[in-house]
């Protein structure tokens, strides 16, 4: 009896982990009319893209046509910002829209592409003033308080501007793309990333 107990909270606690690491769990724009896709780029027209794949928020769609405008797109391969120019039909997209309008093409609000993570998520934080590091490394509390981001010297620190940035260039207020293989449980939970770009 002990046994399938114990085995039952281990496979609870292995989904919890799985939920928790989940691409799906990072969501950067939210609000009752917010809608967002993630999926792949079907159709463009000069400005416009229609993503087709599964809807993220309530305000969301399964196929959603969407205007680029001015909405910043980033490679998540990458995390640097790019040119609309770089989506291609069959192009692996997630899009965050305004809904309010109700009828498409929605204007986008963010745009990232290349999102093929299986074992990775990717989201922004920003730096708090709770921060603290010996020049090897830095550990910052992020500005809403869900993640406390442990950097280490294997972490590559990257400004699409000034290239390599070393730890004494973290500063509060920054915000940063974050790739990370796995989150804690905890509250806030603590992520290690092997990566981090400043977002521009």
């Amino acid at each position: 009896m002990k046994n399938k107990f114990h085995e039952s909270i281990g496979v609870a606690i292995i989904c919890v982990i799985c939920f928790i690491v989940s691409p799906n769990l990072t969501v950067f724009a939210v609000g009752d009319n917010v809608g967002e896709t993630i999926g792949f780029a079907e159709d463009i027209f000069d400005d416009a893209v229609r993503v087709v794949g599964e809807p993220l928020t309530a305000s969301g769609y399964s196929s959603a046509y969407v205007s680029i405008g001015n909405a910043p797109v980033y490679d998540l391969l990458t995390g640097l910002r790019v040119d609309a120019s770089e989506i291609y039909r069959g192009t692996e997209i997630r899009v965050a829209y305004d809904t309010r309008r109700g009828v498409e093409p929605f204007p986008a609000i963010v745009v990232w592409l290349n999102w093929g993570y299986e074992d990775a998520a990717v989201f922004t934080v920003v730096v708090s003033d709770n921060i603290r590091g010996d020049g090897d490394s830095t550990v910052f509390l992020c500005a809403d308080e869900k993640y406390r981001v442990s950097l280490d010297s294997d972490t590559i620190i990257f400004d699409p501007h000034l290239g390599f940035l070393s730890h004494d260039n973290i500063r509060p207020g920054m915000e940063f793309f974050v790739w990370v293989d796995m989150i804690t449980a905890s509250t806030p939970a603590l992520v290690f990333p092997e990566k981090v770009v400043v977002v521009h």
